[in-house]
């Protein structure tokens, strides 16, 4: 369960995504998302937090 706020709806990431031409489903960018906010984490944390 992901407990802090996020700006970026999984549905605001479908539409976002399918006007690019890449269709996935709500869960799948549930996913992405999940991923994304993991890896933006990790890059402050080991770039700004020393």
């Amino acid at each position: 369960m992901v407990t802090e706020k996020r700006n970026i709806t999984p549905q605001k990431a479908v539409e976002i995504l399918s006007k690019s031409g890449i269709n996935i489903s709500e869960k799948e960018a549930e996913k992405v998302l999940d991923f994304m906010y993991f890896l933006a984490k990790l890059v402050v944390d080991q770039n700004f937090k020393k």
